[in-house]
């Protein structure tokens, strides 16, 4: 499952009386509904986030494959 991103900074759109977008790269929240990669590329919310998320990945613990012996015998 994806990540939902609803903490990016946003402005008001004069013309309309609901209607809200990123602060940074100008697109409405309606088109980027809540993910990373609906902002524009050189956003620089979806840079600092997107580094972010690598930081993230590389500093969780690793899971490696062990060969255990299976034991199915019940005492």
């Amino acid at each position: 499952m994806r990540p939902f991103y609803i903490d990016y900074p946003q402005e008001k759109i004069a013309e309309h009386q609901h209607a809200y977008r990123c602060l940074h790269c100008k697109i409405p929240t309606t088109i980027i509904f809540g993910l990373l990669e609906n902002h524009a590329k050189d956003c620089v919310y979806r840079t600092h986030q997107g580094r972010w998320t690598q930081l993230e990945a590389s500093l969780r613990p690793q899971k490696t494959h062990f060969d255990e012996p299976l034991i199915d015998e019940v005492d």
